[in-house]
């Protein structure tokens, strides 16, 4: 989502989304945008298969976040759904989210084996498409390491 941006350099303390499929495997990435069509995958925090709800991941230790980074859903290649339905998210014409609620979202045709961490992503060598999305997905921040 990308202009759904962390607000001030932080630590990240847990991931909280809405698990719509029992099965599969999805990773919650925090991502940094260098300039133009080129990207940094911070960290990448795994959601395991679980029951289908509202799940609270852990990360295990403090990750440090800055302002501007955001939050990315991807899934593994041998995923047999690119929308993988591990987090929930909505679209315009599902005409349940109020229209400002959602993000301007750069969907990728790629798996997170095409995404390294910290190494510089040029996300335009892959067949993309923007959208509007939102996601069930959220990042928890330690607020006693806000603005640091």
């Amino acid at each position: 989502m990308l202009n759904n941006q962390i607000t001030c350099d932080s630590t990240l303390r847990q991931i909280v989304y809405f698990r719509g499929s029992l099965a599969g495997t999805a990773f919650a990435g925090i991502w940094r945008h260098l300039q133009t069509n080129e990207y940094t995958l911070k960290h990448r925090i795994t959601l395991r298969p679980a029951a289908i709800g509202i799940h609270r991941v852990d990360v295990p230790e403090p990750l440090p976040v800055e302002r501007g980074d955001f939050l990315g859903v991807h899934y593994p290649r041998d995923q047999s759904s690119a929308s993988g339905g591990v987090v929930v998210h909505s679209v315009p014409a599902d005409g349940v989210i109020n229209p400002e609620n959602f993000y301007q979202t750069l969907v990728v045709d790629a798996s997170d084996e095409d995404f390294p961490s910290d190494r510089t992503i040029q996300l335009s060598s892959f067949p993309s498409r923007l959208e509007s999305r939102t996601f069930a997905l959220q990042a928890i921040l330690d607020p006693d390491s806000l603005g640091r």
